[in-house]
């Protein structure tokens, strides 16, 4: 202010002098505004003194070069205002306080459009989730509608495709059943995990309260104990990760192993003689239970005498079968012979009658599966023989009662009828059984992680139980101290009394190993030992003839199984060749 005030005084020239009308006060254009406009004057930029433009110093710098040549001179900005009271801060208040309300309003402004760019983009984003659903179940039916235009062009039958859809029907409906039920499981196998969670926390903090309300030292011997426990879970997991390491380390041998021949050779060499080991053992295992070489031998004799009577037996009924087998073909022969002459429709619609009737009861029979009871029918052969030769003595009288061409018709399109039934009832089941299949190990999985649960919980249980018992037992310190020491007298004194009898025993070992050794020698020089001997190498030899035996035995026992099974072959042939011959006489 003070400098203000000193350039707005005369020159030094002019003190003394009175003022003139126009010195000592601003000129017109300096004179002050209203509050709050401070503009400087437009004609002089100085506030006395009457300087000009000419004396401001001008420097070549504020006249830019341009394109065009010199630029104008730029106007001086407008000074700040010299006195700054209440009504200028009034002014400077108003007018932040204005640029604050616009500021405002634009804030507000952008916040109600983001609102309502935010609730559009919700809108767009629910409509377009709307959209992809329709979208996803249009493409399935598009899916469909092709599969079944490819159906249609590959000549399906409509109604199989309907029974395929309510085939998928059903399978969905049961999954569907499954998958709830399977959920439902879950609910409940969480809410009894949440159960039992809750009751470990409770347990915690009990055992929590009881270690607070324990003495210092039982606490201190509690927390050691943890301590402890802690340690013994960090080597437990330290453990668990050599074990980890050495099985890794392990297949990486096993790799290198397979790549090394001799390697390979070794481990087979070992695996043989463990082998070999274990079939040892089992041998003298044998040879602990086994009956004596005579009664070994009575039984090999009679089981072989037994034997050989089997087979002569079955080579005996093999050869009536044979014999009768030879005559049941000749009466056939004669049979077919005598058919063959007549030659005519009947004749050609009872061969047709005939193949179809032999793949009916074909079918039937592999299908019920009859072949047990047809070999259970053998000791009935013979009745069954003298039947089937009284019904052959009456197939040419059935001639002219064969079906007509309608009747074999039907009869054709009721066999093509029962045998689509029967491939869709059998479609049916395999698709029951693997749905069958499937239930039961979703059931065992779920059942499995339910023991898994119980068995944990019941570990938890345990293990609660123990730690009160020794809590209980840890409580009592005096108690304890005073078993330890009574323990500790009473192993000294069992020490002490261990020590005295260790000196007596070492006296009578010496003594017995003395005698021992006159034993020894007294055994070596004996006849009785030497005889002895000689039994055990004669019983050796007794040994391996009883195993020539066996060998011998076990040979013919394989002779005679493909004995039998030739003559079980024979008897279901002749079965079957009695069945068609059977089957004939009654279409005739």
């Amino acid at each position: 202010v003070a400098t203000k005030a000193m350039a707005a005084r005369p020159p030094s020239s002019l003190r003394g002098r009175p003022p003139t009308g126009s010195m000592g006060r601003p000129s017109s254009s300096m004179r002050m505004g209203p509050p709050g406009t401070g503009r400087p004057g437009t004609r002089s930029g100085q506030a006395g003194g009457g300087s000009s433009v000419f004396g401001s110093g001008i420097k070549v710098q504020d006249r830019p070069m341009t394109q065009q040549g010199l630029s104008g001179m730029k106007t001086a900005s407008r000074g700040q205002r010299q006195i700054q009271d209440r009504s200028y801060w009034l002014g400077e208040i108003r007018a932040k306080t204005t640029e604050l309300t616009s500021e405002i309003h634009k804030t507000e402004t952008a916040i109600v459009k983001h609102q309502e760019d935010n609730n559009t983009f919700l809108m767009f984003e629910k409509r377009a989730e709307t959209l992809a659903s329709e979208i996803a179940e249009i493409q399935g039916e598009l899916h469909d509608y092709n599969m079944m235009m490819d159906r249609v062009n590959m000549n399906h039958d409509i109604s199989d495709m309907v029974e395929d859809l309510n085939a998928l029907k059903v399978r969905n409906d049961r999954e569907s059943d499954s998958l709830e039920r399977i959920f439902k499981d879950k609910e409940a196998k969480e809410k009894q995990i949440e159960s039992i969670e809750k009751e470990i926390r409770r347990e915690r903090t009990l055992t929590e309260n009881r270690v607070q309300e324990m003495g210092d030292d039982m606490r201190e011997r509690y927390s050691a104990l943890k301590q402890q426990s802690f340690q013994t879970l960090d080597k437990l997991h330290e453990l668990q990760e050599m074990i980890e390491s050495l099985t890794t380390k392990q297949q990486v041998l096993e790799m290198e192993m397979q790549n090394d021949a001799a390697k390979m050779e070794a481990v087979h060499l070992y695996k043989n003689l463990n082998e070999l080991n274990e079939k040892r053992e089992q041998l003298e295992e044998e040879d602990r239970s086994r009956l004596s070489p005579e009664q070994e031998q009575q039984q090999l004799l009679a089981s072989v005498k037994s034997h050989n009577q089997e087979i002569s037996v079955l080579d005996r009924q093999n050869r009536e079968l044979g014999e009768r087998m030879n005559i049941l073909n000749d009466d056939l022969q004669q049979v077919e012979n005598e058919l063959e002459d007549q030659e005519g429709e009947a004749t050609e619609k009872f061969r047709l009658l005939q193949k179809r009737e032999k793949s009916m009861v074909d079918f039937a029979a592999n299908f019920v599966g009859q072949k047990e009871e047809q070999v259970g029918q053998h000791s009935q052969l013979q009745d069954s023989i003298v039947v089937l030769l009284e019904q052959v003595s009456k197939t040419i009288g059935f001639g002219e009662n064969l079906p007509s061409k309608r009747d074999m018709k039907a009869l054709k399109n009721d066999l093509e009828f029962k045998e689509g039934e029967l491939q869709k009832a059998e479609a049916t089941s395999s698709s029951l059984m693997g749905e069958s299949s499937k239930l039961h190990s979703d059931l065992t999985k779920v059942e499995e992680l339910e023991d898994k649960i119980n068995d944990e919980k019941n570990a938890l249980n345990q293990k609660m139980e123990q730690m009160l018992q020794e809590l209980e037992v840890y409580r009592d310190i005096d108690a304890l101290r005073a078993t330890a020491e009574k323990k500790k007298r009473e192993l000294g004194k069992e020490r002490e009394e261990l020590e005295k009898k260790k000196g007596g025993f070492r006296d009578d070992l010496t003594v017995l190993n003395n005698e021992l050794l006159e034993k020894q020698k007294i055994l070596e020089e004996s006849e009785t030992h030497a005889q002895l001997a000689n039994l055990e190498r004669k019983w050796q030899h007794l040994e391996q003839n009883n195993y020539a035996l066996k060998e011998y035995i076990a040979s013919n026992s394989v002779n005679s199984g493909a004995v039998k099974h030739k003559v079980t072959k024979d008897v279901i042939e002749t079965n079957q060749l009695l069945q068609d011959i059977y089957t004939k006489s009654s279409l005739l």
